[in-house]
Protein backbone atom coordinates (compact mmCIF):
# COMPACT_ATOMS: atom_id res chain seq x y z
CA UNK A 1 0.00 0.00 0.00
CA UNK A 2 1.25 3.48 -0.87
CA UNK A 3 0.72 6.16 1.81
CA UNK A 4 0.27 9.62 0.33
CA UNK A 5 0.46 12.89 2.26
CA UNK A 6 -1.23 16.16 1.42
CA UNK A 7 -1.89 19.47 3.11
CA UNK A 8 -3.24 22.95 2.47
CA UNK A 9 0.01 24.18 0.89
CA UNK A 10 0.05 21.35 -1.63
CA UNK A 11 -3.56 21.95 -2.62
CA UNK A 12 -3.08 25.70 -3.04
CA UNK A 13 0.13 25.12 -5.02
CA UNK A 14 -1.69 22.78 -7.42
CA UNK A 15 -4.41 25.40 -7.91
CA UNK A 16 -1.74 27.94 -8.86
CA UNK A 17 0.25 25.67 -11.20
CA UNK A 18 0.19 21.90 -11.71
CA UNK A 19 3.88 21.74 -12.65
CA UNK A 20 4.86 23.74 -9.56
CA UNK A 21 3.03 21.20 -7.40
CA UNK A 22 4.98 18.30 -8.89
CA UNK A 23 8.37 19.99 -8.70
CA UNK A 24 7.92 21.27 -5.19
CA UNK A 25 6.52 18.10 -3.64
CA UNK A 26 7.44 15.13 -5.86
CA UNK A 27 10.56 15.94 -7.90
CA UNK A 28 13.43 13.58 -6.96
CA UNK A 29 11.17 11.80 -4.48
CA UNK A 30 10.98 14.51 -1.83
CA UNK A 31 10.29 17.62 -3.89
CA UNK A 32 12.70 20.51 -4.31
CA UNK A 33 12.85 24.17 -3.38
CA UNK A 34 15.03 27.17 -4.11
CA UNK A 35 18.18 27.58 -2.05
CA UNK A 36 17.00 31.06 -1.06
CA UNK A 37 13.93 31.80 1.02
CA UNK A 38 11.50 34.60 0.02
CA UNK A 39 11.80 37.50 2.44
CA UNK A 40 8.06 37.86 3.28
CA UNK A 41 7.75 34.12 3.93
CA UNK A 42 10.68 34.03 6.33
CA UNK A 43 9.59 37.12 8.27
CA UNK A 44 6.09 35.70 8.67
CA UNK A 45 7.43 32.30 9.72
CA UNK A 46 9.71 33.77 12.38
CA UNK A 47 6.98 36.02 13.77
CA UNK A 48 4.78 32.92 14.05
CA UNK A 49 7.50 31.26 16.14
CA UNK A 50 7.49 34.18 18.56
CA UNK A 51 3.70 34.29 18.82
CA UNK A 52 3.55 30.53 19.36
CA UNK A 53 6.03 30.97 22.21
CA UNK A 54 3.76 33.58 23.81
CA UNK A 55 0.64 31.42 23.48
CA UNK A 56 2.45 28.38 24.84
CA UNK A 57 3.38 30.38 27.92
CA UNK A 58 -0.27 31.36 28.28
CA UNK A 59 -1.37 27.73 27.99
CA UNK A 60 1.15 26.56 30.58
CA UNK A 61 0.64 29.46 33.01
CA UNK A 62 1.22 30.87 35.49
CA UNK A 63 -2.04 32.79 35.81
CA UNK A 64 -3.02 34.84 38.84
CA UNK A 65 -6.63 35.90 39.41
CA UNK A 66 -7.17 39.06 41.46
CA UNK A 67 -10.72 40.38 41.89
CA UNK A 68 -11.90 38.40 38.84
CA UNK A 69 -9.07 39.91 36.78
CA UNK A 70 -6.52 37.52 35.27
CA UNK A 71 -2.90 38.58 35.48
CA UNK A 72 -0.43 36.83 33.19
CA UNK A 73 3.30 36.55 33.71
CA UNK A 74 5.00 36.44 30.31
CA UNK A 75 8.60 36.38 29.27
CA UNK A 76 8.44 38.64 26.24
CA UNK A 77 12.20 38.50 25.77
CA UNK A 78 12.12 34.70 25.53
CA UNK A 79 9.52 34.87 22.77
CA UNK A 80 11.60 37.45 20.90
CA UNK A 81 14.72 35.30 21.28
CA UNK A 82 12.90 32.29 19.81
CA UNK A 83 11.68 34.34 16.83
CA UNK A 84 15.11 35.84 16.15
CA UNK A 85 16.81 32.45 16.44
CA UNK A 86 14.47 31.10 13.77
CA UNK A 87 15.11 34.10 11.53
CA UNK A 88 18.87 33.75 11.91
CA UNK A 89 18.81 30.23 10.47
CA UNK A 90 17.71 31.63 7.08
CA UNK A 91 19.04 35.19 7.20
CA UNK A 92 21.99 34.41 4.95
CA UNK A 93 19.71 33.27 2.09
CA UNK A 94 16.91 35.84 1.93
CA UNK A 95 15.39 36.46 -1.49
CA UNK A 96 13.97 39.84 -2.43
CA UNK A 97 11.00 40.46 -4.67
CA UNK A 98 12.01 40.17 -8.34
CA UNK A 99 11.33 43.84 -9.08
CA UNK A 100 13.39 45.07 -6.16
CA UNK A 101 16.26 42.68 -6.87
CA UNK A 102 16.36 43.54 -10.57
CA UNK A 103 16.56 47.27 -9.88
CA UNK A 104 19.62 46.72 -7.72
CA UNK A 105 21.33 44.43 -10.24
CA UNK A 106 20.70 46.72 -13.21
CA UNK A 107 22.15 49.82 -11.62
CA UNK A 108 25.73 51.02 -11.95
CA UNK A 109 27.97 48.40 -13.56
CA UNK A 110 25.52 47.09 -16.14
CA UNK A 111 24.68 50.60 -17.34
CA UNK A 112 28.36 51.57 -17.48
CA UNK A 113 29.25 48.40 -19.38
CA UNK A 114 26.61 49.11 -22.01
CA UNK A 115 27.83 52.69 -22.36
CA UNK A 116 31.45 51.53 -22.74
CA UNK A 117 30.48 49.06 -25.44
CA UNK A 118 28.62 51.75 -27.35
CA UNK A 119 31.77 53.93 -27.29
CA UNK A 120 34.01 51.08 -28.43
CA UNK A 121 35.89 50.88 -25.11
CA UNK A 122 36.99 47.66 -23.48
CA UNK A 123 35.79 46.79 -19.98
CA UNK A 124 39.30 47.42 -18.58
CA UNK A 125 39.67 50.81 -20.27
CA UNK A 126 36.28 51.89 -18.93
CA UNK A 127 37.11 50.77 -15.39
CA UNK A 128 34.29 48.24 -15.31
CA UNK A 129 36.11 45.68 -13.07
CA UNK A 130 36.75 48.28 -10.36
CA UNK A 131 33.18 49.51 -10.58
CA UNK A 132 31.85 45.97 -10.33
CA UNK A 133 34.02 45.37 -7.27
CA UNK A 134 32.63 48.46 -5.55
CA UNK A 135 29.09 47.44 -6.42
CA UNK A 136 29.76 43.96 -5.04
CA UNK A 137 30.89 45.48 -1.75
CA UNK A 138 27.79 47.70 -1.77
CA UNK A 139 25.60 44.63 -2.31
CA UNK A 140 27.20 42.93 0.68
CA UNK A 141 26.62 46.04 2.79
CA UNK A 142 22.97 46.10 1.73
CA UNK A 143 22.54 42.42 2.59
CA UNK A 144 23.88 43.10 6.09
CA UNK A 145 21.55 46.08 6.37
CA UNK A 146 18.60 43.96 5.19
CA UNK A 147 19.23 41.28 7.81
CA UNK A 148 19.46 43.89 10.57
CA UNK A 149 16.31 45.63 9.36
CA UNK A 150 14.22 42.47 9.04
CA UNK A 151 15.47 41.10 12.36
CA UNK A 152 14.32 44.36 13.91
CA UNK A 153 10.94 43.99 12.21
CA UNK A 154 10.49 40.44 13.53
CA UNK A 155 11.34 41.56 17.06
CA UNK A 156 9.09 44.61 16.86
CA UNK A 157 6.05 42.65 15.66
CA UNK A 158 6.39 40.08 18.44
CA UNK A 159 6.82 42.78 21.09
CA UNK A 160 3.92 44.81 19.71
CA UNK A 161 1.61 41.80 19.85
CA UNK A 162 2.72 40.97 23.37
CA UNK A 163 1.98 44.53 24.51
CA UNK A 164 -1.36 45.26 22.79
CA UNK A 165 -3.09 42.09 21.55
CA UNK A 166 -2.13 39.23 23.83
CA UNK A 167 -4.01 40.34 26.93
CA UNK A 168 -7.32 41.02 25.09
CA UNK A 169 -7.00 37.62 23.43
CA UNK A 170 -6.51 35.83 26.73
CA UNK A 171 -9.29 37.76 28.45
CA UNK A 172 -11.72 36.45 25.84
CA UNK A 173 -10.21 33.00 25.20
CA UNK A 174 -8.43 30.15 26.91
CA UNK A 175 -5.60 28.58 24.90
CA UNK A 176 -6.10 24.82 24.54
CA UNK A 177 -3.48 23.98 21.90
CA UNK A 178 -0.61 25.73 20.11
CA UNK A 179 0.66 24.54 16.70
CA UNK A 180 -0.30 20.93 17.35
CA UNK A 181 0.47 18.59 14.47
CA UNK A 182 -2.57 16.72 13.20
CA UNK A 183 -3.49 14.23 10.51
CA UNK A 184 -6.65 12.53 9.30
CA UNK A 185 -7.44 9.85 6.76
CA UNK A 186 -9.04 11.42 3.72
CA UNK A 187 -9.39 8.38 1.45
CA UNK A 188 -8.41 4.74 0.74
CA UNK A 189 -8.82 3.23 -2.73
CA UNK A 190 -7.70 0.78 -5.38
CA UNK A 191 -5.67 2.21 -8.24
CA UNK A 192 -7.83 3.13 -11.22
CA UNK A 193 -11.00 2.41 -9.24
CA UNK A 194 -13.49 5.06 -8.12
CA UNK A 195 -14.55 2.88 -5.20
CA UNK A 196 -13.56 4.31 -1.81
CA UNK A 197 -12.60 1.58 0.68
CA UNK A 198 -13.39 1.64 4.37
CA UNK A 199 -10.76 1.72 7.08
CA UNK A 200 -10.77 -2.05 7.60
CA UNK A 201 -10.46 -3.11 3.95
CA UNK A 202 -6.97 -4.51 3.30
CA UNK A 203 -7.18 -4.21 -0.48
CA UNK A 204 -6.22 -0.53 -0.66
CA UNK A 205 -3.44 0.46 -3.06
CA UNK A 206 -3.40 4.07 -1.82
CA UNK A 207 -4.04 5.71 1.52
CA UNK A 208 -4.39 9.52 1.50
CA UNK A 209 -3.70 11.46 4.69
CA UNK A 210 -4.26 15.17 5.26
CA UNK A 211 -1.79 17.03 7.52
CA UNK A 212 -2.43 20.27 9.39
CA UNK A 213 -0.94 22.46 12.11
CA UNK A 214 -3.26 25.26 13.31
CA UNK A 215 -1.65 28.26 14.96
CA UNK A 216 -3.81 27.69 18.03
CA UNK A 217 -7.08 26.25 19.31
CA UNK A 218 -9.03 28.61 21.56
CA UNK A 219 -12.01 28.21 23.89
CA UNK A 220 -14.14 31.32 24.31
CA UNK A 221 -14.62 31.79 28.03
CA UNK A 222 -18.12 33.27 27.90
CA UNK A 223 -19.69 30.79 25.44
CA UNK A 224 -17.47 27.69 25.79
CA UNK A 225 -17.22 27.57 21.97
CA UNK A 226 -14.09 26.59 20.01
CA UNK A 227 -12.20 28.86 17.61
CA UNK A 228 -9.24 28.16 15.37
CA UNK A 229 -6.71 30.99 15.62
CA UNK A 230 -4.78 32.06 12.51
CA UNK A 231 -2.06 34.72 12.39
CA UNK A 232 -1.19 36.51 9.14
CA UNK A 233 1.61 38.99 8.42
CA UNK A 234 0.94 41.22 5.41
CA UNK A 235 2.47 44.30 3.80
CA UNK A 236 -0.77 46.28 3.46
CA UNK A 237 -4.51 45.92 3.90
CA UNK A 238 -7.48 46.26 1.59
CA UNK A 239 -11.02 44.93 1.36
CA UNK A 240 -9.93 42.06 -0.89
CA UNK A 241 -7.92 40.50 1.92
CA UNK A 242 -10.95 40.65 4.20
CA UNK A 243 -13.10 38.94 1.60
CA UNK A 244 -10.38 36.42 0.84
CA UNK A 245 -10.45 35.30 4.48
CA UNK A 246 -14.10 34.38 4.07
CA UNK A 247 -13.13 31.84 1.39
CA UNK A 248 -9.89 30.63 2.94
CA UNK A 249 -9.68 26.83 3.10
CA UNK A 250 -7.49 26.91 6.20
CA UNK A 251 -10.36 26.81 8.67
CA UNK A 252 -12.05 24.04 6.72
CA UNK A 253 -9.03 21.75 6.56
CA UNK A 254 -7.78 22.32 10.10
CA UNK A 255 -11.22 22.04 11.63
CA UNK A 256 -11.77 18.50 10.31
CA UNK A 257 -8.76 17.09 12.13
CA UNK A 258 -9.54 18.91 15.39
CA UNK A 259 -13.16 17.79 15.47
CA UNK A 260 -12.26 14.16 14.73
CA UNK A 261 -9.53 14.04 17.36
CA UNK A 262 -11.49 15.83 20.07
CA UNK A 263 -14.46 13.60 19.28
CA UNK A 264 -12.32 10.51 19.88
CA UNK A 265 -11.01 11.97 23.12
CA UNK A 266 -14.52 12.82 24.27
CA UNK A 267 -15.62 9.23 23.60
CA UNK A 268 -12.63 7.94 25.57
CA UNK A 269 -13.65 10.09 28.54
CA UNK A 270 -17.19 8.72 28.39
CA UNK A 271 -16.14 5.05 28.09
CA UNK A 272 -13.06 4.97 30.29
CA UNK A 273 -14.07 7.02 33.30
CA UNK A 274 -12.03 10.10 32.55
CA UNK A 275 -9.06 8.48 30.80
CA UNK A 276 -7.87 9.43 27.31
CA UNK A 277 -5.60 7.03 25.42
CA UNK A 278 -2.94 8.64 23.19
CA UNK A 279 0.59 7.96 22.08
CA UNK A 280 3.42 9.29 24.30
CA UNK A 281 3.99 12.95 23.62
CA UNK A 282 0.53 13.45 22.09
CA UNK A 283 -1.42 13.84 25.32
CA UNK A 284 -4.02 16.64 25.49
CA UNK A 285 -3.43 19.62 27.72
CA UNK A 286 -5.06 19.76 31.14
CA UNK A 287 -7.28 22.60 29.89
CA UNK A 288 -8.48 20.46 26.97
CA UNK A 289 -9.34 17.54 29.25
CA UNK A 290 -11.24 19.85 31.61
CA UNK A 291 -13.13 21.32 28.66
CA UNK A 292 -14.11 17.94 27.18
CA UNK A 293 -15.14 16.52 30.56
CA UNK A 294 -17.89 19.12 30.88
CA UNK A 295 -19.46 18.50 27.45
CA UNK A 296 -22.59 16.45 26.89
CA UNK A 297 -21.65 15.74 23.26
CA UNK A 298 -18.55 15.86 21.02
CA UNK A 299 -17.38 19.43 20.30
CA UNK A 300 -17.57 21.32 17.01
CA UNK A 301 -15.46 24.19 15.70
CA UNK A 302 -17.55 27.34 15.96
CA UNK A 303 -15.45 29.72 13.83
CA UNK A 304 -12.01 30.69 12.56
CA UNK A 305 -10.44 33.82 14.00
CA UNK A 306 -7.93 35.69 11.80
CA UNK A 307 -5.51 38.29 13.13
CA UNK A 308 -3.55 40.34 10.60
CA UNK A 309 -0.32 42.20 11.37
CA UNK A 310 0.95 44.94 9.04
CA UNK A 311 4.64 44.85 8.16
CA UNK A 312 4.50 47.84 5.82
CA UNK A 313 5.60 48.13 2.20
CA UNK A 314 9.17 48.20 0.94
CA UNK A 315 9.73 51.64 -0.54
CA UNK A 316 12.54 53.45 -2.31
CA UNK A 317 15.07 54.81 0.18
CA UNK A 318 16.99 57.81 -1.19
CA UNK A 319 19.43 58.15 1.71
CA UNK A 320 20.30 54.45 1.75
CA UNK A 321 20.62 54.40 -2.03
CA UNK A 322 22.96 57.40 -1.99
CA UNK A 323 25.11 55.82 0.73
CA UNK A 324 25.47 52.43 -0.99
CA UNK A 325 25.28 53.65 -4.60
CA UNK A 326 22.51 51.14 -5.26
CA UNK A 327 18.80 51.59 -5.89
CA UNK A 328 17.64 50.34 -2.51
CA UNK A 329 14.31 49.91 -0.77
CA UNK A 330 13.65 49.77 2.93
CA UNK A 331 10.78 48.72 5.19
CA UNK A 332 8.22 51.49 5.60
CA UNK A 333 7.07 50.75 9.14
CA UNK A 334 7.15 52.97 12.20
CA UNK A 335 8.06 49.85 14.18
CA UNK A 336 11.59 49.98 12.75
CA UNK A 337 11.91 53.57 11.52
CA UNK A 338 11.29 56.95 13.08
CA UNK A 339 11.46 60.59 12.05
CA UNK A 340 14.32 62.40 13.78
CA UNK A 341 14.65 66.16 14.04
CA UNK A 342 17.91 67.18 12.34
CA UNK A 343 17.25 70.93 12.46
CA UNK A 344 14.78 73.49 13.79
CA UNK A 345 13.16 76.47 12.03
CA UNK A 346 15.16 79.68 12.29
CA UNK A 347 12.12 81.75 13.14
CA UNK A 348 9.70 81.29 16.00
CA UNK A 349 9.42 78.45 18.46
CA UNK A 350 9.67 74.97 16.98
CA UNK A 351 8.28 73.14 19.98
CA UNK A 352 10.98 70.45 19.64
CA UNK A 353 14.74 70.02 19.78
CA UNK A 354 17.31 68.46 17.47
CA UNK A 355 17.37 64.73 18.15
CA UNK A 356 13.67 64.50 19.08
CA UNK A 357 11.64 61.76 17.37
CA UNK A 358 8.18 61.28 15.93
CA UNK A 359 6.69 57.94 14.91
CA UNK A 360 4.04 59.53 12.66
CA UNK A 361 4.52 62.07 9.87
CA UNK A 362 0.95 63.27 10.29
CA UNK A 363 -0.22 64.47 13.67
CA UNK A 364 -2.87 66.57 15.42
CA UNK A 365 -1.77 69.82 17.03
CA UNK A 366 -2.69 69.57 20.69
CA UNK A 367 -3.12 73.33 21.07
CA UNK A 368 -5.92 73.71 18.51
CA UNK A 369 -6.61 70.08 17.39
CA UNK A 370 -5.83 70.91 13.76
CA UNK A 371 -4.25 68.32 11.48
CA UNK A 372 -0.63 68.98 10.56
CA UNK A 373 2.48 67.33 9.12
CA UNK A 374 6.18 67.36 9.89
CA UNK A 375 8.34 69.72 7.86
CA UNK A 376 10.51 67.67 5.52
CA UNK A 377 13.32 70.21 5.81
CA UNK A 378 13.71 69.48 9.53
CA UNK A 379 12.91 65.76 9.87
CA UNK A 380 14.72 62.74 8.43
CA UNK A 381 13.96 59.01 8.56
CA UNK A 382 16.27 57.02 10.83
CA UNK A 383 16.56 53.26 11.62
CA UNK A 384 15.29 52.62 15.11
CA UNK A 385 17.48 49.58 15.78
CA UNK A 386 20.61 51.74 15.49
CA UNK A 387 19.47 54.07 18.28
CA UNK A 388 20.26 53.63 21.98
CA UNK A 389 18.23 50.80 23.46
CA UNK A 390 17.36 49.36 20.06
CA UNK A 391 13.94 47.97 19.25
CA UNK A 392 12.91 47.25 22.82
CA UNK A 393 13.45 50.85 23.91
CA UNK A 394 11.51 52.10 20.88
CA UNK A 395 8.59 49.74 21.52
CA UNK A 396 8.60 50.94 25.13
CA UNK A 397 8.17 54.50 23.88
CA UNK A 398 5.38 53.54 21.48
CA UNK A 399 3.69 51.51 24.20
CA UNK A 400 3.79 54.50 26.57
CA UNK A 401 1.05 56.21 24.55
CA UNK A 402 -1.80 57.53 26.67
CA UNK A 403 -5.05 59.22 25.65
CA UNK A 404 -5.26 63.00 25.76
CA UNK A 405 -8.69 63.73 27.20
CA UNK A 406 -10.85 66.79 26.70
CA UNK A 407 -12.23 68.66 29.65
CA UNK A 408 -15.75 68.10 30.91
CA UNK A 409 -18.24 70.77 29.81
CA UNK A 410 -21.15 70.62 32.27
CA UNK A 411 -22.98 73.50 30.56
CA UNK A 412 -23.86 71.30 27.56
CA UNK A 413 -23.58 67.94 29.29
CA UNK A 414 -20.47 66.91 27.36
CA UNK A 415 -18.32 64.30 29.09
CA UNK A 416 -14.55 64.05 28.60
CA UNK A 417 -13.55 62.38 25.33
CA UNK A 418 -10.34 61.15 23.76
CA UNK A 419 -8.70 63.84 21.62
CA UNK A 420 -5.74 61.75 20.57
CA UNK A 421 -2.79 59.69 21.79
CA UNK A 422 0.39 61.22 23.11
CA UNK A 423 3.58 59.29 23.81
CA UNK A 424 7.33 59.56 24.28
CA UNK A 425 7.85 58.63 20.63
CA UNK A 426 5.88 61.62 19.27
CA UNK A 427 7.52 64.95 20.06
CA UNK A 428 4.87 66.98 18.24
CA UNK A 429 1.14 66.84 18.93
CA UNK A 430 -0.96 63.72 19.29
CA UNK A 431 -2.06 60.98 16.90
CA UNK A 432 -5.51 59.64 16.12
CA UNK A 433 -4.55 56.08 17.09
CA UNK A 434 -2.32 54.33 19.57
CA UNK A 435 0.95 53.79 17.64
CA UNK A 436 0.98 50.03 18.22
CA UNK A 437 -2.69 49.55 17.39
CA UNK A 438 -2.08 50.80 13.85
CA UNK A 439 -0.13 47.59 13.21
CA UNK A 440 -3.14 45.34 13.79
CA UNK A 441 -6.34 44.84 11.84
CA UNK A 442 -9.37 44.11 14.07
CA UNK A 443 -9.83 40.31 14.24
CA UNK A 444 -11.94 38.78 11.47
CA UNK A 445 -14.19 35.89 12.47
CA UNK A 446 -15.34 33.48 9.76
CA UNK A 447 -18.05 30.89 10.35
CA UNK A 448 -18.01 27.55 8.55
CA UNK A 449 -20.90 26.12 6.58
CA UNK A 450 -21.48 22.36 6.62
CA UNK A 451 -22.31 22.46 2.92
CA UNK A 452 -19.10 24.33 2.15
CA UNK A 453 -17.13 21.83 4.20
CA UNK A 454 -18.70 18.88 2.40
CA UNK A 455 -18.02 20.45 -1.01
CA UNK A 456 -14.40 21.07 -0.07
CA UNK A 457 -13.82 17.51 1.19
CA UNK A 458 -15.33 15.91 -1.91
CA UNK A 459 -13.45 18.08 -4.39
CA UNK A 460 -10.18 17.74 -2.45
CA UNK A 461 -10.45 13.96 -2.26
CA UNK A 462 -11.05 13.68 -6.01
CA UNK A 463 -8.19 16.04 -6.86
CA UNK A 464 -5.64 14.45 -4.52
CA UNK A 465 -6.51 10.88 -5.52
CA UNK A 466 -5.98 11.79 -9.15
CA UNK A 467 -2.65 13.47 -8.36
CA UNK A 468 -1.44 10.46 -6.34
CA UNK A 469 -2.10 8.07 -9.22
CA UNK A 470 -0.48 10.39 -11.75
CA UNK A 471 2.64 10.74 -9.60
CA UNK A 472 2.87 6.97 -9.25
CA UNK A 473 2.61 6.56 -13.03
CA UNK A 474 5.34 9.14 -13.66
CA UNK A 475 7.66 7.57 -11.12
CA UNK A 476 7.24 4.15 -12.71
CA UNK A 477 8.17 5.46 -16.19
CA UNK A 478 11.68 4.37 -17.22
CA UNK A 479 11.87 6.20 -20.55
CA UNK A 480 12.72 9.90 -20.34
CA UNK A 481 10.47 10.78 -23.26
CA UNK A 482 7.52 8.96 -21.71
CA UNK A 483 8.11 10.65 -18.40
CA UNK A 484 8.21 14.08 -20.00
CA UNK A 485 4.99 13.36 -21.89
CA UNK A 486 3.25 12.27 -18.69
CA UNK A 487 4.42 15.43 -16.92
CA UNK A 488 2.98 17.57 -19.69
CA UNK A 489 -0.35 15.72 -19.61
CA UNK A 490 -0.82 15.52 -15.86
CA UNK A 491 1.17 18.49 -14.54
CA UNK A 492 1.05 21.16 -17.22
CA UNK A 493 2.60 24.59 -16.76
CA UNK A 494 0.31 27.50 -15.93
CA UNK A 495 2.28 30.06 -17.93
CA UNK A 496 0.36 33.05 -16.57
CA UNK A 497 1.57 32.19 -13.06
CA UNK A 498 5.29 32.33 -13.85
CA UNK A 499 5.79 36.01 -12.98
CA UNK A 500 2.61 37.13 -11.21
CA UNK A 501 1.94 37.88 -8.45
CA UNK A 502 5.65 37.08 -7.93
CA UNK A 503 8.25 35.20 -9.93
CA UNK A 504 7.76 31.47 -9.44
CA UNK A 505 10.64 29.73 -7.68
CA UNK A 506 10.60 27.06 -10.40
CA UNK A 507 10.73 29.46 -13.37
CA UNK A 508 14.39 28.66 -14.02
CA UNK A 509 13.52 25.00 -14.43
CA UNK A 510 10.43 25.43 -16.56
CA UNK A 511 12.03 27.97 -18.89
CA UNK A 512 15.70 27.07 -18.54
CA UNK A 513 18.02 24.82 -20.48
CA UNK A 514 17.97 21.05 -20.78
CA UNK A 515 20.59 20.59 -18.04
CA UNK A 516 18.66 22.32 -15.26
CA UNK A 517 15.42 20.67 -16.36
CA UNK A 518 17.05 17.26 -16.20
CA UNK A 519 18.95 17.83 -12.94
CA UNK A 520 17.70 20.82 -10.90
CA UNK A 521 19.65 19.77 -7.80
CA UNK A 522 22.87 19.56 -9.80
CA UNK A 523 22.53 23.20 -10.83
CA UNK A 524 23.20 24.35 -7.28
CA UNK A 525 20.15 26.64 -7.40
CA UNK A 526 17.80 24.13 -5.80
CA UNK A 527 17.84 21.89 -2.77
CA UNK A 528 15.70 19.07 -1.46
CA UNK A 529 12.52 20.29 0.21
CA UNK A 530 12.52 20.15 3.99
CA UNK A 531 9.23 18.55 5.15
CA UNK A 532 6.92 20.98 6.91
CA UNK A 533 5.25 18.19 8.91
CA UNK A 534 7.18 15.47 10.77
CA UNK A 535 4.74 12.70 9.79
CA UNK A 536 5.87 12.98 6.15
CA UNK A 537 8.85 10.85 7.19
CA UNK A 538 6.46 8.01 8.07
CA UNK A 539 6.91 5.19 5.56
Amino acid sequence: MRRVWTDRSRIETYQRCHRLRYLQYNQDGTGIDGVNRPLPLQVGSSVHVGLAHLLTQAMQGPVTIVHDTQLYDFNEDAAVAAALADFATHSAALELDTTEASQMVLSGATTAESLAASLGLSAGDAGIPELSQRLGAAQEAFNAYLVAEQSALVEALVRAYARRRLKPLLEQFEVLEVEREGQWLLSRWLQGNDLTLNDTDDRADFELWFMSRPDALLRERSTNQLYIQSFKTIASWDIRKARDAEHDMQGLSEGVEIERRLGEWWNDLQRNKGTIFTKPGEEPSAATIAYLAKLSEPPRIHAIRYEYMLKGDRRSDKELSARLQLDCRSQASHLVRCYEATSVPMRGSAGYNIGDTCWSWEYIRSEDMRESKLAWQNWKIRPVWERDGGIRAWIDKLDSAAPLMSGEDSTVGMEPRVLGWQCDAQALGVTAQHPLDTVFIPPIVVYRSDDTLRDWIESTEYQEREIAEHVAEIESATDEGTRRSLLNRYFGKTLRACEYPTTCVMAKICHGGADIQRDPLGSGQYTRRVPNHPMEATP
